[in-house]
C-alpha cells in the first residue's frame, strides 16, 4: 500500500515535482562540475606552481663535503621515480673570466658601453643541460628552472660552451658568439657563449657551463657513468611532480605503521625526499620550504574557493526545493489531515512526504551527475588547460547529494505541517 501510495502521489503533481528535480539537478550538476575539475587539474597546477623552482634539493650528507653527480641515477629506481619530472647536479666555483672578443657584442648592440671590464671574477656554475640516462630519460637545467629564459641556445654536455648571466655579459661586453678565457685555481680554458640567461634573479651573476667542462678547469675530470657525466658537486635540484601537504604533516619517524604507510606511498614532497635520500648514502635530500609552502597555500586556497562555490551552488538547490515543497505542502495539507484521520501516525506521514522527496532528489541528483560530468570536461579544457577524464565514481555521490538537497530542503514545510496538527485542519475545512 506505501508503495502504491507513493507511485500515485509522484505521478500526480508533475509540474510542481519536476521544478523540485530541476532545482536538485543544477545543484548538483554544478558542484560535480567543479568538483571533478578540481580533481582532475590537481596536478597539472601543482606542476605549474612547482615550475617557478625546484622543490627538493640534494645536498652531501657530511656538511661542506660533495657527492658525485653520477649517483644520481639512483633516483630512477625508487617508487615515484615517473613524478620526478627533472633533476641537475649544481658546482658552484669563482673563476676568472676575460673577454677574448667583442665583436659580437658591439655588432648585436651599437648602443651598449664600449668598456667592458678586461677581467670579471664571478660564479662559474657547472651542471647538466641534456644528459640522457640509459632508460631514455633526459635531464638537465633547463628543465629543473623552465623560467630561465636563454638568448641563444644552452651549450652542449661535454663541449667547450657556456651561456652568461645577462648582467655577467654587459659587464664583459659579450654576446653569443664570443669566446671567452676562463681562468680557475691556475688552469685557463677557452669556452664559446652560446646564450645569455634573463631570469630577473641571481642567475644574471653567473655563467653557467657543462660539468665537465668545469672539472676539466679543477684539474679534477671524472668519466660518464653510462653517459652521464658524473664529478663531485655540492648539491642537486629535483623538480617533482608532489601532491600538496595540506594538513599539518607529522614527523614520519612518530607514525604508527598504517600512518607511515600511506604517508610513503603517497606523491607529498616529503616522502619524495625520503626516497632519494634512500637512494643516495652519500647524499641527503630534503623539501624546499618556500616552494612547497607557497604551493601549499595557493592549492589550499583554491580547493576552498571551488568547495565554497560547490556549496553554494547545494545551498541554492535547497532553498529552490524548500519554495517548491512548501507549495506542495500547503496544497496537500487536507490529504495529510485525511491520513491522520483515517489513524496513520504523524511521523509515518512525514516519512511519505521525505520519501516522495528523496525519490525525486535521487533522480535529480543522478541526471545532474550527468551533466557535471559531462560538463566538467570542457571547463577544465577551457579553464585549466587539463583533459579531465570521466569520473563515474562521483555518480555515487552525486545521487546521494541529490537525495540530501530534497530531504533537507523538503524537511521544514513538512514539519510545520505536523506541528498545526493537520487532522484539525482537515476538521476545520470540512466543517
Amino acid at each position: 500500500m506505501f508503495l502504491r501510495l507513493l507511485t500515485e502521489s509522484v505521478r500526480r503533481g508533475a509540474r510542481r515535482r519536476l521544478l523540485a528535480a530541476s532545482a536538485v539537478a543544477l545543484g548538483v550538476l554544478a558542484s560535480t562540475a567543479l568538483v571533478e575539475v578540481l580533481l582532475a587539474s590537481g596536478d597539472r597546477m601543482a606542476a605549474e606552481l612547482a615550475s617557478y623552482g625546484a622543490n627538493i634539493e640534494v645536498r652531501p650528507a657530511e656538511p661542506g663535503g660533495t657527492f658525485d653527480a653520477a649517483s644520481l641515477t639512483a633516483v630512477r629506481g625508487i617508487f615515484w621515480r615517473n613524478n620526478v619530472v627533472a633533476m641537475a647536479p649544481l658546482v658552484e666555483l669563482n673563476a676568472a673570466f676575460s673577454a677574448a672578443g667583442g665583436a659580437a657584442s658591439a655588432a648585436a648592440d651599437p648602443a651598449a658601453p664600449a668598456a667592458p671590464a678586461a677581467t670579471v671574477i664571478a660564479p662559474l656554475v657547472g651542471t647538466w643541460f641534456d644528459v640522457a640516462f640509459d632508460d631514455g630519460w633526459t635531464t638537465g637545467l633547463a628543465k629543473v628552472r623552465p623560467t630561465l629564459s636563454v638568448a641563444g641556445r644552452w651549450p652542449r654536455d661535454g663541449a667547450g660552451e657556456l651561456v652568461l648571466g645577462r648582467r655577467l655579459a654587459a659587464r664583459l661586453g659579450a654576446a653569443a658568439g664570443d669566446e671567452l678565457d676562463v681562468a680557475l685555481a691556475g688552469r685557463r680554458q677557452r669556452l664559446r657563449v652560446v646564450g645569455v640567461v634573463a631570469s630577473g634573479d641571481d642567475e644574471e651573476e653567473r655563467a653557467f657551463a657543462p660539468l665537465a667542462a668545469v672539472h676539466a678547469l679543477t684539474g679534477r675530470p671524472a668519466a660518464a657513468d653510462g653517459g652521464v657525466p658524473g664529478g663531485a658537486v655540492t648539491r642537486a635540484e629535483v623538480f617533482a611532480l608532489t601532491n600538496p601537504e595540506l594538513g599539518n604533516r607529522k614527523d614520519p619517524d612518530t607514525m604508527t605503521p598504517a600512518e607511515y604507510d600511506r604517508w610513503y606511498c603517497t606523491a607529498y614532497p616529503s616522502s619524495v625526499a625520503r626516497q632519494i635520500d634512500e637512494a643516495l648514502p652519500a647524499a641527503t635530500a630534503g623539501v624546499v620550504t618556500r616552494v612547497t609552502a607557497a604551493s601549499r597555500e595557493l592549492l589550499g586556497r583554491l580547493r576552498n574557493v571551488v568547495l565554497a562555490v560547490a556549496a553554494v551552488a547545494l545551498l541554492g538547490a535547497i532553498l529552490g526545493v524548500t519554495a517548491v515543497m512548501t507549495a506542495t505542502v500547503l496544497e496537500r495539507r487536507l490529504e495529510a489531515g485525511l491520513l491522520v484521520a483515517l489513524g496513520a501516525e504523524s511521523w509515518k506521514v512525514a516519512a511519505f512526504f521525505l520519501t516522495e522527496a528523496a525519490l525525486l532528489g535521487a533522480g535529480g541528483g543522478l541526471l545532474g551527475g550527468l551533466a557535471g560530468l559531462a560538463l566538467g570536461r570542457p571547463l577544465g579544457q577551457a579553464v585549466f588547460g587539463v583533459a579531465v577524464p570521466w569520473v563515474p565514481v562521483l555518480l555515487p555521490a552525486a545521487v546521494m547529494a541529490g537525495v540530501t538537497i530534497a530531504v533537507a530542503g523538503s524537511a521544514p514545510p513538512v514539519l510545520r505541517l505536523f506541528r498545526g496538527r493537520p487532522a484539525l485542519q482537515l476538521k476545520r475545512a470540512t466543517a
